[in-house]
């Protein structure tokens, strides 16, 4: 009895000693983190970026901003030092009681700092301070979802493409970090490498917003490239910056609206259309004539702008002046149905995606039978009346002219990559076909570089070779201070011998589309020099 009592003593012993040897290891510095690190993690998520955007030679449209630093601290009295030396007296206050409270946490930091206790991971801002193609890009909400454009067609790509840091520290019940050496860094922001290659130009997108920097106050550019119609440029003003947001949305000049994809009254631009609806119903471009000035239709005066008499005029020479009254006796002698049909093939009175998800105004087209009445006809001869189109119609209706009478719908989605920027997905291009014959396309371009040479389009005549252009001075019934307010275009190709690329400036407004526009497309044809020449 008495051995069986000694050894049941000598067991409790023995276990009570190396109970106390464990508590022992516990409650020493690396062990205590070792055991805390197997009951409790707290992983804190420094930054995380979304999928990129990018133009056709794969440089980032959107995820390109200036470096941000954001950080990762672990409570202690080192990092609280070093914070207090960069942050300023209000960041101190709020610092402090994130220190005292010994959790780890985040924030984003002046500079860039090493100390212990501090991890910083320098990222960049999605947008930068003066982001181009903010209208094409679109902008995010307060929950980082795509709210318009591009960042909302694409929300759910883009969103996958997302990539983040986090950081995991060893916490003690109360989440106290118990060893700021003890962390872990998951990196995996290299997956927004993935994202949305549209056929933008970021070189040719600068060159553009550039251009019409203190000319167009409300309005838009757009550039296509010849023949494929692919969008190397599209630009509405004013702008707004993505990093915020609430400053735009009240202002009085609407700088949210892309007026690129908007529908505008077009005006005389709009006598390309006539010009070859006549050319192919068989009308020798030598019709002429003799303008006096005005015309009476139905009891009704058409005039020419600001009364001008232009004399004797064949096809050549109304282009050349922009001659109203030309046009108004031109189209009496070619069938409604015909001329409509043009505008139709020309893609007016249409809207139409230019990447999945993002879909352009139609604009108007009066009807087949609007049109039988002549006073309808005969504003519809020059564009006026209740017609209207996007600047991106009437650069597409350009291109099919420089394009040798191939039209192809204006477009802007590349494709899709994967974060190694290999092409998971490439868009198909856009289908092309015939809408006038190769003999009319080239007379149309004949008499658009005459326009540029000796015509109303000679303000936007480029410094470096040549252009083939048209104007137009819109009007729209409203008045301002006692003076109506016009549309002002001006869209043409570049160069004119082996038309690369096709130009259309826009302005809400302004002094017409020679004045108001021509710089623009001069300057604009002059900075692409280097691409075709």
């Amino acid at each position: 009895m008495l051995k069986r009592i000694t050894v049941i003593f000598a067991v409790f012993v023995c276990a009570l000693y190396f109970s106390i040897l464990v508590l022992f290891r516990i409650s020493d510095g690396d062990g205590l983190a070792q055991a805390a690190a197997q009951q409790q993690n707290f992983t804190v998520t420094v930054a995380s970026r979304r999928g990129t955007i990018y133009d056709h030679n794969l440089d980032a449209l959107a995820g390109d901003g200036k470096i941000e630093y954001p950080a990762a601290v672990a409570p202690c009295p080192e990092s609280a030092a070093a914070l207090r030396n960069i942050c300023n007296c209000d960041e101190i206050k709020s610092i402090g009681k994130l220190i005292e409270a010994g959790k780890p946490f985040t924030m984003k930091l002046p500079q860039m700092i090493t100390a212990p206790g501090i991890d910083v991971f320098p990222v960049r801002q999605r947008y930068s301070d003066s982001q181009i193609a903010v209208h094409v890009l679109g902008y995010l909400d307060s929950s980082g979802n795509g709210e318009t454009g591009v960042e909302q067609a694409f929300n759910s790509q883009l969103s996958a493409g997302e990539g983040s840091v986090k950081v995991t520290y060893c916490v003690d019940a109360m989440n106290h970090v118990l060893s700021k050496q003890m962390r872990t860094v998951s990196d995996s922001s290299g997956k927004a490498k993935q994202g949305i290659v549209l056929t933008l130009d970021r070189s040719i997108q600068q060159l553009a917003e550039r251009s019409a920097a203190g000319h167009i106050k409300s309005g838009a550019v757009v550039v296509l490239e010849v023949p494929s119609g692919k969008i190397r440029a599209a630009a509405s003003f004013p702008a707004f910056s993505p990093n915020n947001i609430e400053r735009s949305l009240n202002r009085s000049d609407s700088p949210l609206i892309n007026r690129a994809y908007s529908a505008y009254s077009v005006g005389s631009v709009f006598k390309i259309v006539s010009s070859a609806a006549a050319l192919e119903y068989g009308i020798s471009p030598d019709e002429s004539y003799v303008c006096t000035g005005s015309v009476s239709v139905d009891g009704q005066a058409f005039h020419c702008y600001k009364g001008e008499k232009h004399g004797k005029e064949n096809m050549e020479r109304a282009i050349v002046n922009s001659c109203n009254t030309y046009f108004v006796n031109l189209m009496r002698k070619v069938p409604p149905p015909y001329f409509l049909s043009m505008a139709q093939k020309l893609g007016f009175g249409r809207s139409f995606q230019v990447a999945p998800g993002i879909e352009t105004a139609a604009g108007v087209l009066p009807t087949s039978d609007e049109l039988k009445i002549p006073r309808a006809l005969a504003n519809f001869s020059f564009g006026q009346g209740n017609f209207t189109a996007t600047p991106l119609q009437v650069a597409g209706m350009v291109n099919a002219v420089a394009s040798g009478g191939i039209y192809t719908q204006p477009y802007l989605y590349e494709g899709m990559v994967d974060d190694k920027k290999h092409f998971a997905e490439t868009a198909k291009p856009q289908p092309a076909s015939r809408v006038m014959s190769a003999r009319t396309a080239s007379l149309l371009q004949k008499f658009m570089e005459a326009s540029v040479k000796s015509g109303t389009s000679k303000k936007g005549k480029p410094d470096y070779g040549t252009a083939g252009a048209k104007t137009s001075t819109a009007q729209t019934g409203k008045y301002i201070g006692g003076k109506e307010k016009v549309e002002s275009w001006y869209a043409g190709f570049y160069p004119a011998e082996k038309p690369k690329y096709v130009i259309a400036i826009f302005e809400d407004g302004g002094d017409g589309g020679g004045t108001t526009c021509g710089p623009v497309f001069r300057s604009i044809a002059d900075g692409l020099y280097g691409y075709v020449y």
